[in-house]
């Protein structure tokens, strides 16, 4: 049976660079290859936190001390890290009330309690937020960090304004509490207006750690993350970092390959994934189009991901069912709650499917949800 799948957040198949990376491998091998037998220094090597730090200042205009830059195997060994260097088991985090599931898996490993701040079409609603803080903090429950994905926000695809931005960093300084800003999808934009500046670029009180990836860009296998922090949060993180050092071999070959080639091969990725957005979005509005009026989708301006609202009345387990046994894979709204309720939404990951996938696959997806229906029983 043919697959369609849009599940996870993964780069085209035919975007990653396999004959370049061969003969990065090849050089890097031959003049470096001794350094291998070698533990990787505990920040990681230095020269992919090089390519880490040009990437910031050329998106961001602003320079980043080398020091304040980890390598971590992928984002996600990062989020674990600040998970257990700020929050103990039984403390409260703030979460948007929608957000990366992955992420929400950490925090429940952790053992922390999250709570859920609203959002909307851009993000975290600060006058919400405000009253959110005010809560926890009189309830004897403040929070240890606010964890948000500013841009390109997973699953929605929202940017959060800059005044919003600003206005984040006002209420963690007010209510004396962490901000982690998770990036990792910063570089996939599809417009010419840029993203407003970065809570690391902004942030002037030494409370806000960075996460990002180049996962997204390039593939979740080769397992290569980072954060970004002020020296005394960095230390308090490093603590558990014990896992002997990040891969040195991994991080030479993408240093060496993204050292000439790292903006001309994040432009072909933003070309070849606003195509399949466009692909995503019309293939939802000629195939609903019927449903206008009960089902909602975003068109975001970078990243991912296309967020879809249901019908109220969808069984969304059967939905899920029905679609599988048509080959169509995708996420549930579920996993995007940090309560893990039965939500009536969905998310269409849009850059591992080819053009045809999309376009095959989303009138499959669009059945599937109509069938699943549930029929009002009279009384």
């Amino acid at each position: 049976m043919r697959e369609y799948n849009f599940g996870a957040g993964r780069p085209d198949p035919s975007s990653f660079p396999s004959e370049e990376l061969a003969k990065a491998a090849a050089r890097v091998i031959a003049e470096h290859g001794t350094a291998l037998v070698n533990y990787p220094d505990g920040s990681g090597y230095t020269g992919l936190r090089e390519i880490a730090a040009r990437r910031f200042e050329r998106s961001e205009g602003q320079a980043v001390s080398l020091n304040e830059i980890v390598l971590t195997s992928g984002s996600m060994q990062a989020m674990q890290l600040i998970t257990e260097a700020f929050a103990q088991p039984g403390e409260t985090i703030i979460v948007e009330e929608h957000t990366y599931g992955g992420s929400l898996g950490v925090f429940r490993g952790r053992g922390v309690q999250m709570a859920s701040a609203p959002i909307d079409g851009q993000g975290l609603i600060m006058d919400e937020l405000e009253a959110l803080l005010k809560r926890l903090t009189d309830a004897g429950t403040p929070p240890r960090f606010i964890y948000t994905i500013a841009t390109h926000q997973n699953p929605t695809g929202s940017i959060l304004p800059l005044e919003r931005r600003k206005r984040l960093l006002e209420l963690a300084k007010a209510y004396d509490t962490l901000v982690v800003d998770d990036h990792c999808y910063g570089d996939i934009l599809f417009r010419s207006e840029p993203a407003p500046p970065t809570l690391y670029t902004l942030d002037t009180d030494d409370r806000v750690v960075y996460v990002a990836s180049f996962s997204k860009i390039l593939g979740p296998g080769v397992r290569l993350g980072y954060f970004m922090a002020p020296n005394d949060l960095q230390g308090r993180i490093m603590e558990n970092k014990r896992d002997g050092g990040t891969n040195t071999l991994a991080s030479m070959i993408v240093a060496e390959y993204f050292r000439d080639h790292l903006w001309e091969h994040i432009s072909r990725i933003n070309t070849i994934m606003k195509a399949r957005k466009d692909a995503v979005v019309e293939g939802l509005a000629t195939h609903f189009s019927d449903m206008a009026e009960e089902v909602w989708w975003t068109d975001p301006p970078g990243g991912l991901f296309v967020w879809v609202r249901m019908p109220d009345a969808t069984d969304t387990k059967r939905a899920m069912a029905l679609a599988s046994e048509r080959g169509v894979i995708y996420a549930s709204g579920q996993g995007f709650s940090p309560a893990n309720e039965d939500i009536p939404y969905l998310r269409i990951a849009y850059g591992f499917p080819s053009l045809e996938d999309i376009q095959d696959g989303v009138p499959i997806l669009a059945d599937c949800v109509k069938a699943a229906q549930r029929t009002a029983v009279a009384v």
